[in-house]
């Protein structure tokens, strides 16, 4: 299995580099970083301007009528629970007060 994986390309690490970035170091790459990605965002609104005599975009909902299957769904759905609540509320007047446990 393991002559099937390709070896990587990568040059092997040399011992001298490992340790070299002080946490100073790393905190001003991280700047940099964030500083150059806020340019570049900045950049790319500036490339794209907002028309300025068009109104934003809205959402509009559109009302549509229920097809056949949605109304034979809701109509399933609701005799189904009308159906089970009559049950649960029999089971416990009726059947729930006639059990008895007897102990010996």
């Amino acid at each position: 299995m393991e002559e099937q994986i390709p070896a990587s390309n990568f040059p092997p690490a040399s011992p001298g580099l490992v340790g070299q970035i002080t946490p100073e170091q790393l905190e001003q790459m991280k700047a940099r970083a964030r500083e150059a990605a806020m340019m570049q965002v900045y950049q790319q609104q500036q490339a794209q301007p907002i028309p300025l005599g068009r109104p934003p975009e809205q959402i509009v909902y559109v009302k549509r009528p229920l097809t056949v299957a949605e109304i034979i769904l809701m109509l399933a759905l609701s005799c189904g629970i009308v159906f089970g609540v009559q049950l649960s509320i029999d089971f416990i007047s009726n059947t729930l007060p006639r059990i008895e446990i007897k102990m010996k």
